[in-house]
């Protein structure tokens, strides 16, 4: 089962990163390689926080957050990241130049699957592109994961990391309780780099 979870991940990250060119089978073997980050293993939960993690691409990297009400007894997995495409490439595709300081862009947001069941996992996703004036320097990125039903928060983790420019693909793996409620869920995926910031939403729905 561990193996056919990995396999998922890999799968679902050659999607996003198909327009950088980034063969499926190097994201694959990236997920054998560092199983925790796919599935999650060995995180745990202190006060309603998590910290740490194996960060794919990054030596450090911070991973704040929890989960309540209705999702509480779930489990917030690591980050499993790629990146998609080079400061250059980026910088061609949205024709940047230094003048326009920091550009942030997210380019997909997704939900996969669409449709879960309470146990199930789910991988909350996202592709975004950034890019900034110094183009030696790594630059501050904060993800935000944000997870309401009913209007009310549920969710909610931030990965805190130093990121090369250019395009990124960032997935975290969600396993629900058991006793998650059914319906309508709304996640909202947020990026902050160099004072800008930029949102997206999506949704999934638990079915019994």
């Amino acid at each position: 089962m561990a193996l056919s979870l990995r396999q998922g991940i890999a799968w679902l990250l050659c999607l996003f990163l198909v327009v950088g060119g980034t063969g499926c089978a190097a994201i694959e073997e990236q997920v054998k390689t560092h199983p925790e980050t796919a599935i999650g293993a060995g995180i745990g939960t202190a006060a309603g926080m998590l910290t740490g993690g194996l960060i794919f691409g990054n030596a450090a990297g911070t991973l704040l957050g929890g989960l309540v009400g209705g999702l509480t007894g779930g489990v917030i997995g690591n980050v499993v990241e790629a990146r998609a495409q080079d400061r250059a490439a980026t910088a061609e595709r949205y024709h940047y130049n230094s003048a326009q300081g920091t550009v942030l862009r997210i380019e997909a947001v997704e939900a996969h699957p669409a449709k879960i069941h309470p146990g199930e996992t789910i991988n909350l996703n996202m592709r975004f592109a950034v890019l900034a004036r110094n183009a030696q320097q790594t630059i501050q990125v904060s993800e935000r994961r944000q997870i309401f039903f009913n209007n009310s928060v549920v969710g909610d983790s931030t990965l805190q990391v130093q990121r090369m420019e250019g395009t990124w693909t960032s997935s975290q793996p969600l396993t629900l309780p058991t006793n998650a409620a059914s319906g309508s869920y709304r996640v909202v995926m947020s990026v902050t780099a160099g004072g800008t910031k930029a949102t997206q939403q999506t949704t999934f729905t638990i079915v019994r």
